[in-house]
């Protein structure tokens, strides 16, 4: 137990200091002074900063979409599925703001040299998996219209609409705007029979 406290106190320190600069800015020293951590200890938990900056998008993807499925499991009723994914969606992004913020800003950052950019595509492989099997999870959907479509491509385009309208906002430093978020819930649940 103390072992994963000190790794959630650097993991914390870590969304806080990558929240307030660039990544490449960011120093491990900071970090350090943040989480009351040695240096030496966070990287014995963290060989590098983009391993630490790669587990902490992971981290938290896990833990979104952890939600997801048990929600997805909570009812059989897919508007009341797509309701209830929404309206999560939608607080975490008034009450986690500055992951939203990180994301973006470390997804950028590491794009911009080729050894971030093979940890950043490794992260979209494992977040494309993590919706596909929520997607299974999910199960197909019967659209208004009567076509049938995947549960993956339906989360699929939820999430990237949500997305969408999360990063656009995000990235002029500001929080999500929950009239439009509400607006994609209504339009997805008026999709589905």
């Amino acid at each position: 137990m103390k072992n994963k406290n000190k790794r959630e106190k650097i993991l914390e320190a870590a969304l806080e200091i990558f929240f307030k600069k660039s990544f490449y800015e960011a120093t491990m020293d900071e970090i350090a002074q943040i989480s009351g951590i040695k240096k030496p200890t966070i990287y014995y938990y963290f060989p590098s900063k983009i391993e630490l900056a790669s587990q902490l998008l992971e981290i938290n993807i896990k833990n979104i979409f952890g939600k997801i499925d048990e929600i997805i499991i909570s009812t059989d009723n897919i508007k009341e599925r797509v309701r209830i994914i929404t309206d999560f969606y939608i607080n975490l992004s008034e009450e986690n703001f500055k992951f939203f913020i990180t994301m973006q800003r470390i997804g950028y950052d590491f794009m911009q040299k080729k050894e971030s950019k093979k940890k950043i595509n490794l992260f979209f492989e494992k977040l494309s998996e993590r919706q596909k099997r929520a997607g299974i999870l999910f199960g197909d959907v019967i659209l208004s219209s009567g076509k049938k479509i995947s549960g993956n491509i339906f989360i699929y385009s939820m999430i990237a609409a949500l997305g969408r309208v999360t990063f656009e906002t995000v990235s002029h430093g500001k929080k999500p705007e929950k009239e439009k978020l509400l607006d994609i819930r209504d339009i997805f649940i008026a999709s589905v029979k």
